[in-house]
């Protein structure tokens, strides 16, 4: 056992009190269901942050993991860069559908809540959410094999990637593609001949949304060949 001093209790209690006015400051004045220090509004802050964050969020439910078995998908995905947070789901589906309000946390009603959510149907089990912070195929590609030598311990049940929502099954062909910065370049030397320099320029700024949106445009070409 810790031999606490009277004196230490007082002063645990005061650091504490220090911290959640430093908090308190520094998130602004909110006005939150729950309390703005309990672990339900520090659950939902942090599903808001892995959203914003990260261009890849695949969702996978996991069966009757071992303490070894955690740790060793914990090790793997970190080493392919990614990184594996198990989630809430209750926590995650007040989030999603309060995701495009201000402040997810705050009070809503079911009418300005989205309760349609493309995402909230994939949360019937233990649900765990992979994250990766580059559009890369080549790391889903990786990620997805290693889960097929897992014995359905973990398998993927859908995913958000620049922001569009992807059934397993879109998943699959998303592993598929070229890397975004050589499918950037294979289109920027064919438009760079069809339609001048300006175009070229606009996609040089590029953003992640336009992704998918590019390897589209890329397939039809082929098609036409």
């Amino acid at each position: 056992m810790f031999n606490l001093t009277a004196g230490f209790l007082p002063r645990l209690r005061f650091s504490f009190t220090a911290f959640q006015h430093v908090r308190l400051m520094a998130t602004g004045a909110r006005n939150t269901v729950k309390p703005l220090h309990s672990r339900k509004t520090f659950l939902i802050d942090t599903y808001k942050d892995l959203m914003d964050k990260n261009p890849v969020v695949l969702f996978a439910h996991y069966n009757n993991l071992l303490k070894h078995e955690n740790a060793f998908f914990r090790a793997q995905i970190q080493a392919l860069g990614g990184k594996m947070t198990v989630l809430r789901n209750q926590l995650f589906q007040v989030y999603l559908r309060n995701a495009h309000l201000p402040d997810p946390c705050a009070a809503s009603t079911k009418a300005v809540q989205n309760r349609t959510h493309p995402l909230l149907p994939l949360f019937k089990g233990p649900t765990a959410a992979i994250t990766f912070s580059d559009t890369d195929p080549a790391q889903i590609l990786k990620f997805l094999k290693l889960l097929e030598k897992s014995s359905d311990k973990m398998f993927v049940v859908g995913a958000r990637i620049d922001g569009q929502v992807l059934d397993i099954s879109k998943v699959h062909e998303f592993k598929t593609l070229p890397s975004k910065p050589a499918l950037q370049s294979q289109l920027l030397g064919l438009l760079s001949v069809l339609s001048g320099a300006g175009l070229v320029k606009t996609l040089e700024a590029g953003s992640h949304s336009l992704y998918l949106t590019l390897q589209s445009h890329h397939d039809n070409k082929e098609k036409s060949n």
